[in-house]
């Protein structure tokens, strides 16, 4: 059980690592995100009260377009810029989300494998083949492993001549 809880406390610091650095990935792509957005929320604002009343204005004195019809013009015109802008937000939000697709999975795997490991820690596959199986003896010494139950080794060590 203690290399149980070992092994649990290695994967929450390893899922923790990996989150970090996904976290730092995402938030550099998602501040382009939200530059973009704002850039779109502020345009919209005054493109409904300035640009369209100012504009319009204009190109009507400019044009033989009428008042309402100038500022028709100028609003759809408006609009297209916001939706351009939206648009590349909206990009910038899914590349954000896409940094995070790794940890999402690794959490995942690493859930799975600790319900499968707290269901049956002797047929876990994390417990069949550990890091400990494969330390090799120091020179002079030769390794016999012998199969006590699923999973289960015991070591012999024995001294070479």
């Amino acid at each position: 059980m203690r290399a149980v809880v070992r092994d649990v406390i290695d994967l929450m610091e390893l899922q923790w690592q990996l989150l970090s650095v996904d976290s730092q990935t995402a938030r550099r792509k998602l501040a382009s995100a939200v530059v973009a957005g704002t850039a779109a929320v502020t345009l919209a604002g005054s493109a409904l009260t300035v640009l369209l009343v100012g504009l319009g204005v204009w190109i009507h004195e400019w044009t033989s377009l009428s008042a309402g019809a100038s500022i028709v013009v100028i609003a759809v015109v408006s609009f297209v810029i916001v939706g351009l802008l939206l648009w590349l937000a909206a990009g910038a939000v899914t590349k954000a989300s896409a940094a995070m697709s790794e940890s999402k999975s690794e959490f995942v795997e690493s859930l799975k494998w600790l319900k499968a490991t707290l269901v049956s820690p002797s047929s876990s596959a994390r417990n069949q083949i550990r890091a400990e199986d494969f330390d090799f003896p120091s020179m002079g010494e030769a390794r016999a492993e012998t199969a006590t139950g699923p999973g289960q080794y015991r070591r012999d060590y024995t001294a070479q001549n």
